[in-house]
């Protein structure tokens, strides 16, 4: 028992040490991580009165994400048409993970998207499935010029193996979206 009570004892000692070290070594902030990042931040793309959005974070070195689509009425007020971050079900106020879930190498993200934007509870969904897609961005522009915005395009597909029961995408599949923070 002694034995083990050492044993923890040093193995707290190190693991503060690391943990001090990485700290002190550590010259990066997360508002730095997002101003190096190109995909992070909240993007947008116009249709008529509508807006999809979408919102990309880095989370556990992972690119996650959200989406909704909103109307803008007359008065300029936004009204939810749908969107990812709800709660899983009627019955349950659990809020959804992040349904983006990406990496990326320079310019290019690629991943896996949940398009859980059709309220599948419905009975006319009775015997569908929901599937995770497969998500594309790449950026096409950067806001480096003056008065240009970060652009990139946004492509979303089945995966090939995907069973033929699932849901159909009712989030936009083909776009350009652009950077608007």
């Amino acid at each position: 028992m002694k034995t083990l009570y050492t044993a923890l004892i040093i193995f707290t000692i190190i693991a503060n040490g690391v943990k001090e070290y990485i700290n002190q070594n550590s010259n990066t902030n997360s508002i730095e991580i997002l101003q190096q990042d190109p995909f992070a931040g909240t993007w947008e793309w116009h249709n008529g009165n509508q807006i999809f959005r979408v919102f990309l974070f880095v989370q556990n070195s992972t690119m996650n994400g959200h989406f909704e689509m909103v109307e803008v009425d007359t008065n300029g007020n936004e009204i939810t048409i749908y969107k990812s971050n709800k709660p899983y079900n009627s019955q349950t106020p659990q809020h959804w993970h992040p349904v983006i879930d990406a990496g990326h190498n320079g310019n290019k993200l690629d991943g896996r998207i949940m398009d859980n934007s059709l309220d599948y509870e419905d009975p006319q969904w009775d015997g569908y499935t929901l599937w995770h897609a497969r998500l594309r961005m790449k950026i096409l522009q950067t806001g480096s010029c003056i008065g240009c915005s970060t652009t990139a395009s946004w492509k979303v597909a089945y995966f090939d193996l995907t069973p033929s029961n699932k849901l159909p995408l009712n989030i936009p599949t083909d776009i350009v979206l652009t950077k608007v923070q």
